[in-house]
């Protein structure tokens, strides 16, 4: 291969390469970004913390939107959003919690669910557990907390 039929066929793969990302956010393809929020605060319903403050959680929602579809060929099949989460403690004692993240439905029905653990979260304490779930659920119908163990920790 020549030098030359080398550069040309750079040249053509960036053309064909940036032709393939401008079709996706080309004017005729339209994406908006709408953020949602779900704020949860929790009051433990079993062992020693039953009727006692656990933790606030606080989601918020990144949802992305592509209109039309069929011009942004780079774009998803469907619009999704990502769900990020943050735990603060409510309690007066380091605690250990198992517990799901549920999305509802616009009827308040679960439609997602993840799991999570946190090992230890202090009095007060907040952690950023970051991405939970990308779906195509919106945040602002609601959420849930569902615990499944809830431990004092030292």
């Amino acid at each position: 291969m020549r030098a030359a039929d080398s550069g040309r066929r750079v040249a053509a793969f960036a053309l064909v390469t940036l032709l393939a990302v401008g079709g996706c956010g080309g004017a005729e393809c339209v994406t908006q970004t709408t953020q949602y929020a779900a704020n949860v605060s929790t009051v433990g319903n079993f062992g020693p913390m039953n009727g006692l403050p656990i933790a606030r959680f606080d989601m918020t929602q990144d949802f992305i939107t592509h209109t039309p579809y069929e011009a942004c060929a780079q774009g998803p099949l469907q619009d999704v959003g990502v769900v990020r989460l943050k735990v603060t403690s409510l309690a007066n004692k380091a605690l250990a919690l198992k517990f799901d993240v549920q999305g509802l439905n616009p009827d308040g029905l679960p439609v997602w669910k993840q799991l999570l653990v946190i090992q230890r979260i202090g009095p007060s304490e907040t952690l950023d557990l970051g991405e939970v779930i990308v779906t195509p659920t919106l945040l602002r119908n609601g959420a849930t907390i569902v615990f499944s163990d809830v431990t004092i920790v030292n």
